[in-house]
């Protein structure tokens, strides 16, 4: 490529700070750069957008990345203007697009194992749950932005077309990659408050074409997606890969499901289902999700009458369950020791070791890496909330008042097929 078609040229300083080095990639929108970064002595990765009135700002992007913190996302370290350009200065990611991966898998006759299907989507669901825990959609998922590392980080890439969610039903252009789109995308009739359902699809096509090598739905174009869709759906992963666990197979067509109400309803749902696979993948396959062994359940409040409402609630919820109650930090820590629960029911605000610590302990010992922790507490300060985001925590409730049903809500997005009927 000529440098006369680049946002900026090789060698070009950039507020005197960041030296462009080569030209890493590029796009309908804009082109990353690989820099260095002579004040703090790093690469780092500079993207720079083509100036259109028609493209969303480089600075959505910028503020979006920068509010998370996640190893399935980019760290952003600033935004910048050059020659009246604005840019945006990221962590350097080492690796291969998944793209690239797959490509020379199947072009070497090799299969994706199901296990290492699950081991790549896995971290991009929970990647997604924080991006739609801060009330943002992706809408570009697939395996072009998709990043594996060395050190088997799995990074989602290119938040270009981040919208917030309240917006993405009142864009007035389909955007997107259309074997990706989900239908109500491809359409522009996503519901408000749905948008996040359109990423969840899109990890539902990236899971089924790892799987079969095909995408579920042909065409490059959204007229030809959409005319595929209407034939009707894909070929079952139970016939297309007969060694897949009945449990990926099920989660992967509810996520394809064209209906989004009937689709897998978070990505942390999604990432909870992949890892009860990878847990009970010795076990039969004849064995459904909603069969799993109980679900563990461990309840961590001072209270004493509140811990015992909170176990019949749960028990209502979803019915057969291992419940545990501890009543304090230190015996939080040691239950989880003993056992790591599925589901921790955690209190903010208990003496000698509150729940922020435990989490910090939790984190910072390596335990419940795969416990989903709900953080149910009295008016928890904003501080406390955005550390916990930082530790991986992502569902607040606030007790008082209709607790049962708000904690309902957050049990049917972690679970799913689990959550009895309303009585």
């Amino acid at each position: 490529m000529g440098e006369e078609n680049r946002i900026f040229a090789t060698g070009e300083l950039l507020d005197g700070v960041y030296e462009i080095m080569q030209l890493l990639g590029r796009g309908g929108m804009g082109q990353v750069f690989e820099a260095h970064d002579h004040l703090l002595n790093r690469r780092v990765a500079i993207k720079a957008a083509w100036p259109n009135p028609l493209s969303p700002p480089l600075r959505n992007e910028a503020r979006a990345l920068a509010a998370f913190q996640h190893p399935s996302l980019v760290s952003v370290h600033t935004l910048g203007e050059h020659r009246g350009i604005d840019y945006l200065v990221m962590e350097r990611v080492y690796g291969v697009s998944l793209t690239q991966h797959a490509s020379t898998r199947w072009g070497s006759g090799q299969k994706f194992t199901p296990a290492e299907v699950v081991q790549i989507v896995l971290p991009a669901a929970e990647g997604l749950s924080v991006v739609h825990r801060a009330g943002l959609v992706h809408r570009d998922i697939k395996p072009d932005n998709i990043m594996l590392t060395p050190v088997h980080r799995v990074v989602l890439m290119d938040f270009g077309l981040v919208l917030p969610e309240f917006d993405v039903n009142g864009q007035q252009r389909v955007a997107g990659s259309p074997p990706y789109m989900a239908p109500e995308a491809l359409l522009n009739t996503a519901e408000p408050g749905s948008g996040h359902l359109v990423d969840i699809f899109g990890l539902g096509v990236l899971a089924y074409e790892l799987l079969t090598g095909e995408r579920p739905y042909t065409g490059s174009t959204i007229r030809e997606v959409i005319a595929a869709h209407e034939r009707g759906q894909p070929v079952p992963l139970a016939e297309a890969r007969t060694d897949c666990p009945l449990g990926l197979s099920q989660v992967v067509h509810e996520m394809l499901n064209p209906n989004p109400q009937l689709r897998v309803q978070s990505a942390e749902a999604a990432a909870w289902h992949m890892r009860a696979v990878l847990e009970n993948r010795s076990q039969s396959d004849a064995m459904p999700l909603s069969r799993f062994k109980p679900l563990s359940v461990l309840i961590v409040d001072d209270d004493v009458d509140l811990a015992k409402i909170l176990a019949f609630y749960v028990r209502q919820i979803i019915g057969r369950a291992d419940i545990r109650v501890a009543h304090d930090g230190e015996e939080a820590l040691r239950e989880v020791q003993r056992e790591e629960p599925d589901v921790m029911l955690l209190d903010l605000h208990m003496p000698r070791m509150n729940g922020v610590e435990v989490c910090m302990q939790l984190k910072g010992e390596g335990l419940a890496q795969s416990c989903s922790i709900i953080s149910v507490s009295a008016g928890a300060q904003e501080h406390d909330v955005q550390l916990l985001h930082q530790l991986g925590i992502h569902h607040f409730l606030e007790k008082g008042s209709n607790l049962r049903e708000r904690l309902r809500t957050v049990f049917g997005e972690l679970c799913g097929d689990r959550v009895l009927a309303t009585d």
